[in-house]
């Protein structure tokens, strides 16, 4: 049995991925919408986390690169889609890798 890990490599050292048994426009439609919504989390955990006496400086830069996030993703979404692949530089994509899973069944005797 195949399984499908859906990945978003948000920068050099960062990714977040999931893991689909189908590989077709509807699970990848749903891997963008899930991206969208941990970015969204991940802005909301940190207003709520922070404790920095830069909170506001920090929360500012962390509300950039959110937004340059969701942009990344809205540029390739399209292409993601259609081709399981989407490349918008060298370290920001999206990408699909096929795992095969094996089932092994015992017997009762």
């Amino acid at each position: 049995m195949k399984i499908y890990e859906m990945i978003f490599h948000k920068g050099t050292y960062e990714k977040t991925r999931l893991f689909y048994a189908e590989n077709n426009k509807a699970s990848r439609q749903h891997f963008i919408e899930n991206m969208r919504l941990e970015l969204d989390r991940e802005l909301n955990d940190f207003i709520v986390n922070c404790k920095s006496s830069y909170k506001h400086d920090l929360f500012d830069l962390y509300k950039k690169v959110q937004k340059e996030s969701h942009l990344h993703l809205d540029v390739m979404e399209d292409e993601f889609i259609q081709n399981s692949k989407a490349t918008f530089d060298q370290c920001i994509c999206l990408s699909v890798k096929s795992h095969e899973v094996f089932n092994i069944i015992k017997s009762l005797i």
